[in-house]
């Protein structure tokens, strides 16, 4: 073997190990855990008030039919004025873009799972936590549903309870207050749908009224957060909408809602708790599919799946 062969095979030895320890590195840091900041949240609850439009609501110079999120939530949280829905503007495919921070065009019926987990279900995993300390609790029994889905690795198991019944909002809240009462959940998923059923009948006062009803008891939910011992000073409250409804002048105005104009994509979003910014507007833009990943950021887990981005500018 000359000594010009041996030189160069030593070289080549060199640049293997240099390889494979470079490889190993990337792995290592690719499979590192994540760290999470030591935030003061324990308990996230996710409040989704169905069907009203940002014209009615946050949109409206006065705010008259929203008082109390204006004038006693606003000052201890964060508005963002830059929030939408940019997948299907329907029920199911709202709720399940919220859920598991990936949009899809899910049967709007309820008929089927959806194809990621929720945030309900990763938290359940992480946590080994009981399925009674994470809820949907909600208005419409196809909201249900999006408990569970179709990934085989998760399908029937880490599975959130569930108290999905067809009611009107005033009897909903109260089952809201009976499941907080019985149980002290950690994780919530709420759906309130009186403007959205009001608004497909067609009968403005009655919509109207309704957005006021629900505006209402997202007051009186932040007053038993505030009073409740396991809740008071460590638990985030984020209310949004699923969808709005068509502008005017756009198909049956209110009355409906599922494309892309503006009526029906541009929702609210408000958000308070111990780790957020207070009394501030934002004008960032923002999506349903950011809501899980920020959920889970704050109480400490990773999303496995999902598309959606941490909202790092809601925190102080």
């Amino acid at each position: 073997m000359t000594q010009s062969f041996r030189k160069y095979t030593s070289l080549l030895f060199c640049f293997c190990l240099l390889f494979v320890f470079s490889d190993c590195n990337k792995k290592n840091e690719s499979s590192a855990v994540t760290t999470f900041p030591d935030f003061v949240t324990e308990n996230v609850i996710v409040l989704v008030v169905d069907g009203p439009r940002w014209s009615e609501t946050w949109g409206d110079a006065q705010c008259r039919y929203i008082p109390n999120m204006k004038n006693n939530l606003a000052p201890r949280g964060v508005i963002n004025e830059n929030f939408h829905n940019w997948g299907v503007t329907r029920t199911i495919p709202g709720h399940t873009a919220i859920l598991t921070g990936v949009y899809e065009d899910i049967n709007n019926a309820g008929h089927e799972f959806p194809a990621n987990p929720s945030f309900l279900q990763t938290w359940l995993k992480q946590t080994n936590s009981n399925p009674n300390k994470a809820w949907i609790v909600s208005a419409k029994p196809k909201i249900g549903k999006l408990g569970n889905t179709l990934d085989i690795k998760w399908r029937n198991s880490f599975m959130p309870s569930v108290d999905a019944l067809y009611h009107e909002d005033i009897w909903t809240f109260d089952r809201i207050k009976d499941c907080i009462n019985d149980y002290h959940p950690k994780l919530m998923f709420i759906n309130l749908s009186g403007p959205d059923k009001r608004g497909h009948e067609g009968r403005w006062n009655a919509y109207l009224r309704a957005i006021r009803e629900t505006d209402s008891m997202v007051n009186q939910l932040q007053n038993i957060l505030d009073t409740d011992p396991f809740y008071a000073g460590k638990t985030t409250l984020i209310v949004s909408n699923d969808h709005g409804r068509h502008l005017d002048g756009i198909s049956d105005g209110f009355v409906s809602h599922g494309d892309q104009c503006s009526g029906c994509t541009h929702i609210n979003f408000f958000a308070s708790g111990p780790d957020f910014k207070e009394n501030v507007i934002l004008n960032v833009p923002r999506e349903q599919i950011d809501i899980a990943p920020t959920v889970a950021y704050l109480l400490g887990f990773e999303m496995e799946d999902g598309d959606g981005k941490i909202m790092k500018e809601l925190f102080k």
